[in-house]
């Protein structure tokens, strides 16, 4: 049986309330000697995060909607020092308290579906067994295949870098999975190999650990469904292994293999070369593909076979101090939709409400990033773009029907405060996206607006 902790609204906010007025009482603490003790973190990740998505349909009078939602919350989470240098052990709770949840709306992301509900859950409690550079982490757990080239402003842009990851994009928690994973480190670092076994995982906006088909779709189909839900299934699991190497700091290639039960099997590669010049600027160029097939009973696609694929490039320029611009395109296969569903997914084609690409997509997305450090706003970075995808279907067991063309702009005003003391590293982000679709089962044009606000800030207690 799961293991949950249900509070009311009013329980979690005392929780929050007391702990932030006990920060300064726990935030030392004497040695013992004992390393189990004096090496153990614990603390807060605070985040508040607001999400208000709307369209007035496509002028036939369907197709309106309105998603609203707005959270305080975050994570309290505690790490042991290693016994013999070998073991450890960490855990997290995590929880939301609704600051605005409107019934009339739902999708947000934010709150618990359908309801509008306060979220509340042990995200994690596990063991970890290191031998040097190798790692086995046992229990419930966030994984993070991430993997960053030194002075590249924009390789975030392959947030997960993997298809089980995080999805951490700053709304209040990361999907989170009861597994069994390793890690590691060879040839002094310029190889990382990763892998494991998956048996549930956690929305980031549930309760409970699921089995990966339910979990898929626990944001969108839930278990309380007012009305029926065809997308309740099961799924008993996913294998995984992935390797990256880096050279030199100049060149990475990553690539990783992935089999869901009863769902997909997924084999991603990546290839980034960077050409320093003076300065920190640069020229980076890079490549990716994608490949997806059925695996088993097929439950993603409704009991029907697949294969499809997809294939990109990329490139970033820093040739002044405050100007980063950037491109990338891609081609997806025609026969089926690209699906990532335990993460953000590595695909450069992510914008802020267009992620992965249709069958039959051709995409191309142009952006810059505007970084304010260098005028003397240390920490303020201005991120826009404009795509477009074209070409685009949809796939069922009926055969591929045209999907409507979309255009979308999207922004990103990030701010991390950069000095010292309580507020170091707070991060406050604003985001505004608009989408234009046009054609396909559309009458007129569908308008999409969407805006976010989200706050975090991690406050260690030791």
């Amino acid at each position: 049986m799961d293991t949950a902790f249900h509070l009311s609204h009013r329980s979690t906010a005392s929780l929050l309330a007391g702990l932030i007025c006990t920060l300064p009482a726990v935030s030392v603490h004497a040695q013992t000697g004992n390393a189990f003790i004096d090496d153990a973190k614990a603390g807060l990740v605070a985040r508040s995060s607001y999400f208000d998505r709307r369209s007035a349909g496509d002028g036939s009078g369907a197709g309106n909607f309105r998603q609203q939602g707005w959270g305080l919350g975050g994570w309290l989470y505690g790490n042991t020092g290693e016994i013999g240098q070998v073991l450890s052990f960490g855990a997290a709770y995590d929880f939301v308290v609704p600051l605005h949840a409107p019934s009339d709306t739902s999708y947000n992301y934010i709150l618990r579906d359908p309801g509008q509900d306060a979220v509340s859950a042990l995200g994690e409690i596990n063991a970890k067994l290191r031998l040097g550079n190798h790692a086995l982490v046992v229990g419930r757990q966030s994984i993070n295949q991430a993997w960053y080239m030194e002075d590249v402003v924009r390789f975030y842009n392959k947030l997960d870098q993997s298809m089980i990851g995080r999805r951490d994009v700053r709304a209040m928690h990361p999907i989170q999975y009861e597994a069994a994973t390793v890690q590691g480190r060879l040839a002094e670092d310029t190889v990382r190999y990763y892998g494991g076994y998956v048996w549930k995982a956690r929305q980031i906006n549930d309760n409970q650990f699921r089995n990966l088909y339910s979990a898929a779709y626990e944001t969108t189909c839930w278990e309380s469904n007012p009305t029926p839900c065809s997308k309740q299934g099961d799924s008993d699991g996913a294998a995984y292994a992935g390797l990256q190497w880096k050279p030199n700091k100049n060149m990475m290639l990553e690539g990783s293999y992935y089999a869901f039960q009863d769902m997909l099997n997924m084999v991603y590669v990546d290839f980034d070369y960077v050409f320093r010049l003076a300065d920190k600027n640069y020229v980076r160029l890079g490549t990716q593909y994608m490949y997806q097939s059925g695996n088993g009973a097929n439950r993603i696609t409704g009991g029907r076979d697949f294969s499809t694929d997809y294939w990109g490039v990329y490139g970033e320029v820093r040739l002044l101090p405050w100007l980063i611009p950037y491109a990338m395109a891609g081609m997806t296969s025609k026969d089926e939709d690209i699906r990532s569903p335990y993460s953000i997914g590595p695909s450069y084609l992510v914008q802020r409400i267009g992620e992965n690409s249709k069958a039959g997509e051709r995409t191309w997305i142009v952006g810059a990033i505007f970084d304010f450090g260098s005028m003397g706003a240390k920490g303020l970075q201005f991120d826009m773009n404009y795509g477009q995808r074209r070409n685009r279907h949809t796939v069922t067991a009926a055969g591929a029907s045209k999907a409507s063309d979309w255009d979308e702009l999207a922004t990103d005003l990030v701010y991390i405060f950069p000095q010292d003391g309580f507020f170091k590293n707070l991060r406050a982000r604003a985001r505004y996206a608009k989408v234009w679709e046009t054609g396909g089962p559309l009458v007129g044009e569908k308008r999409t607006d969407d805006i976010r606000f989200d706050l975090g800030l991690n406050i260690p207690f030791n």
